[in-house]
């Protein structure tokens, strides 16, 4: 096609100038006003061509652009939403433990809220009416024992506003950032929709509703808390944290997104825009009730489409879809840590003024080069019978140079435009024109390297977490047996991470000829952060253990170095136990961790009795209780990580205690390895998800005391 274009022009450049041997200035004439019209044609496809390649180029580049901004975005979200989650766990966990074991705890005096305490972030009680703190002294006493976690919570979070507990007797406890004004005796905590949503649902909740001191919209996560001490758990209450909508806005809004009237919006699971730059004000009825704008109401189909997509999860771009009076292109991604959906949002005529630019300035060529060719038709008709001879040869040079210089540049154009929308990210232009086509050249070049350069990021994350992954399997003892010279016992473990690296570890070594100790791990949160968290643990505690120092020292002052250093709010849960080969004695501690399983005299595995403890990192100076079991010959110690437990399948329901054990047991004449007791286990967790994303790190660990030859 471009060299069509190419022989059409020089073969009517020179047409014209033989015409003017025989027709003189007539045919001259015409022949020039025939390469005016086809120039003007050229320049009109050429406008045509460039911009249904750049509106296309321009779209898919948009839609991979919005779709990984609406992921990135999404992730940040996360982040927040995942922080007030852990804390929230953390809150919780730590009422249990308190309730729990009481006698761990000393008496811990806290009063109400005194009106010069109020934005001090000072932890604070209130009280039901009708419920005086007299009555329930001892029970928020021992309660307060909270309130430096609540502190470290609220204070060092800068997501979040409250962090609390509220008791099923009529108290909460709290610590937070903005209180307005002394409320002490007229809160009833029974009464919140967080309280009773997380108590019927008797598990973690998420909520958005007015804030019960006037101050707007808030974002509530919630969980019950037990006392587990008679063996079935009794309700004692619920904790959570939380922070005000408004405070999201300025960290959701982003003013910089592509275009001049991007923006973001949240959606939950019921359809219902959260946070927007047109939903900034919720509405509010009579009752106190709030009135989302609901979009699966809407009166557009396509509107109610797109809030159906975003409610299932997916991710994906929409175009051509009326949003506040204008048609955009939407992109969205689901949240993972609670069931909302991100959305961006920008008008599709942004995007399409840039193609129309590109439009304008090529036709603005055109009318230049047009005025140019009429004005030489002009004065070469005066001088025409002076230079009729001449004109023939200068006309055939002119004619040649002419043809090549106005459509070699556009013929570049259109063939790299060819080749970059087929995917060669390779191709470079070079167009030296000096105007407007050498602009587009250098425009399209540089948009090339910014793709290119994207691609490239995207590859080199990927290979720095794969070595991640590697570095962090190495760390882990993976030979087994892994004391072949050693018979009176054997170990073997496996480690199976939810994301790239992961939080859980677990180790065995020598402590001397005579005694070997195994360990098991897991660090709230997943990921590089908890991987992090895992090594330096990891490295405390062996080394600690090598110096022979008591479990419970070691346990002591690993916990006390952890938590100096711990400003993300991370713990670790351990359980710790060493061997004595010759006697079979079995010395452990339990710091927050799952329970393990012990089979003894070739019976079924059964639960080893285990007092939890407080996991590490969370409060300096806690001292941890060591207890004492023997292992005959053929008993073994099955430990493991929540990641068992907790599997899910895509219903949500939980792999359970009870089916790990049954799954343990199965094999009624307890003849199986310890390696195929792990297998075994791993393979029963894999066919209950039936293919649902494993959520948690995956350990297990059995120490078996051999029977002799």
């Amino acid at each position: 096609m471009a060299g069509h274009i190419k022989y059409k022009v020089l073969k009517a450049l020179l047409g014209a100038s033989l015409g003017a041997l025989l027709f003189v200035t007539g045919f001259w004439l015409v022949s020039t006003v025939s390469l005016r019209n086809a120039v003007i044609s050229m320049n009109d496809r050429l406008g045509e061509v460039t911009a249904e390649n750049s509106q296309a180029a321009l779209s898919n580049q948009l839609q991979d652009q919005l779709i990984k901004r609406a992921q990135t975005k999404a992730i940040l979200v996360d982040e927040r939403l995942l922080t007030i989650l852990n804390q929230t766990e953390r809150v919780a966990d730590m009422a249990s433990r308190i309730y729990t074991n009481k006698d761990l705890y000393r008496p811990r005096s806290i009063g109400y809220l005194e009106p010069d305490q109020i934005g001090t972030a000072v932890p604070h009680i209130r009280t039901a009416p009708g419920v005086s703190l007299e009555s329930i002294r001892n029970e928020v006493f021992l309660a307060a024992n909270i309130s430096d976690v609540l502190s470290h919570i609220t204070l060092m979070n800068i997501g979040i506003n409250a962090s609390y507990i509220g008791g099923a007797s009529g108290y909460t406890i709290s610590v937070d950032q903005r209180d307005s004004g002394v409320h002490n005796t007229n809160f009833d905590v029974t009464n919140r929709g967080w309280y009773k949503a997380a108590q019927e649902k008797d598990g973690l909740i998420w909520t958005v509703m007015l804030d019960a001191l006037g101050r707007g919209i808030g974002i509530y996560c919630a969980r019950p808390f037990y006392d587990r001490s008679g063996g079935k758990p009794v309700f004692k209450g619920v904790a959570g944290s939380g922070t005000l909508l408004a405070e999201y806005l300025e960290y959701i809004l982003d003013p910089t997104l592509i275009g001049n009237n991007g923006y973001l919006f949240l959606l939950n699971e019921k359809g219902q825009v959260l946070i927007s730059p047109y939903h900034l004000t919720p509405r509010i009825d009579e009752g106190g009730n709030i009135l989302w704008d609901d979009y699966r109401q809407s009166d557009d189909p396509a509107v109610r489409d797109l809030a159906e997509r975003m409610i299932r999860g997916e991710t994906g771009l929409v175009d051509g879809i009326l949003l506040n009076n204008r048609l955009s292109y939407v992109a969205y991604h689901p949240l993972s840590v609670i069931n909302w959906s991100l959305g961006i949002v920008i008008p599709m005529q942004e995007v399409l003024a840039q193609v129309q630019g590109i439009r304008s300035s090529i036709l603005s060529l055109t009318d230049k080069k047009i005025e140019e060719i009429n004005f030489f038709i002009l004065k070469n008709f005066i001088f025409n019978g002076l230079i009729i001879a001449v004109t023939v040869g200068v006309t055939v040079f002119v004619s040649g140079k002419l043809s090549h210089s106005l459509t070699a540049p556009i013929i570049a154009l259109s063939k790299g435009a060819t080749d970059i929308g087929a995917g060669n990210l390779k191709y470079r232009f070079n167009i030296k024109t000096g105007d407007e086509l050498e602009m587009l050249a250098e425009t399209f070049n540089q948009m090339i390297e910014n793709i290119t350069y994207i691609s490239g990021e995207k590859e080199r994350i990927g290979t720095e977490l794969s070595i991640a992954t590697k570095i962090q399997a190495s760390m882990l003892p993976c030979i087994f047996p892994p004391f072949p010279d050693r018979h009176e016992f054997d170990i073997y473990a496996e480690m199976h991470p939810a994301k790239e690296v992961g939080g859980d570890f677990y180790d065995f070594f020598f402590i001397d000829e005579n005694r070997v100790a195994v360990i098991i791990a897991d660090v709230s949160g997943k990921g590089v952060p908890a991987a992090l968290f895992m090594v330096v643990t990891k490295t405390l505690i062996k080394d600690h253990a090598l110096m022979d120092k008591s479990l419970d020292e070691v346990f002591y002052t690993v916990n006390n170095q952890l938590c100096e250093t711990n400003q993300t709010g991370m713990f670790v849960t351990v359980f710790m136990g060493i061997l004595e080969i010759n006697t079979g004695k079995f010395r452990y501690v339990n710091a927050g961790h799952n329970p393990p399983l012990i089979r003894q005299g070739g019976g079924e595995f059964t639960w080893l009795e285990t007092k939890p403890g407080l996991a590490l990192a969370i409060i300096e100076g806690v001292r941890f209780q060591v207890m004492e079991t023997v292992l005959a010959e053929g008993d073994m110690v099955f430990l493991y990580t929540d990641g068992v437990t907790e599997a899910m399948d895509k219903a949500e329901n939980l792999f359970s205690n009870r089916r790990m054990l049954e799954t343990i047991n199965r094999d009624g004449s307890g003849n199986n390895t310890i390696n195929e007791h792990i297998g075994a286990m791993l393979r029963a967790v894999q066919n209950f998800a039936r293919g649902a994303e494993q959520a948690d790190d995956i350990t297990m660990l059995i120490l078996e005391r051999k029977k002799r030859c």
